[in-house]
């Protein structure tokens, strides 16, 4: 590469060549007293964009590294964010109804009953959507309704805060059951029947 000399160019068109081709700077200091040298300093450097310091091999490790952190923190962000020592007891595909409003919907996800709550957590975007611990569960209850002809469980959760929680489950007797045995386990089956909403 030959020097040209360009009297237009300006501060960008500098760090924009630099990032782009690479700069390199090897010197070599001695700092001398009365004759004698007393410090050497020998520096290396290179300055460029990530792009062409990983074409000319520099930084590759780095670089990887880099990536497997990044590749490892998304794949724990779509994980099932459980507590430690938190164990999961059923899982199965379910649907909670949402309504705010104007806005009232089905959000899908997959249903975990652990043995400390019952959480509703969707993979992609990664988001709980729907957690309750056994203690603020006052009932719960099965029931069916027929959409379109289709007979359709539902499965519903009475909560201390007065709400009920309505959820399509896959399974809803297996989901009753097992949520139901979790709270006798705890100790928590004063009341574990609810009316089923209209």
């Amino acid at each position: 590469m030959e020097p040209t000399r360009d009297t237009q160019a300006t501060l960008v068109d500098l760090l924009d060549r630099v990032l782009d081709k690479g700069l390199v700077l090897n010197a070599d200091l001695i700092i001398h007293v009365a004759g004698i040298p007393l410090l050497g300093v020998n520096l290396r450097a290179c300055l460029a964009g990530m792009e062409t310091m990983l074409k000319y091999g520099i930084w590759r490790d780095w670089d990887e590294a880099q990536r497997a952190v990044t590749i490892e923190e998304q794949r724990r962000k779509k994980q099932v964010p459980l507590a430690a020592g938190e164990k999961v007891l059923l899982r199965i595909f379910a649907s909670q109804w949402v309504n705010n409003g104007n806005h009232h919907n089905w959000r899908r996800g997959h249903l975990y009953v652990t043995d400390k709550r019952v959480l509703l957590w969707r993979k992609e975007p990664a988001e709980v959507l729907f957690q309750v611990p056994y203690e603020e569960i006052k009932g719960v209850s099965t029931g069916g309704k027929t959409n379109d002809d289709e007979e359709t469980d539902y499965l519903y959760l009475s909560l201390r805060s007065g709400k009920v929680a309505q959820l399509r489950p896959s399974d809803a007797s297996v989901l009753k059951d097992t949520i139901v045995e979790r709270m006798r386990t705890l100790g928590l089956e004063e009341n574990l029947s609810v009316p089923i909403p209209q």
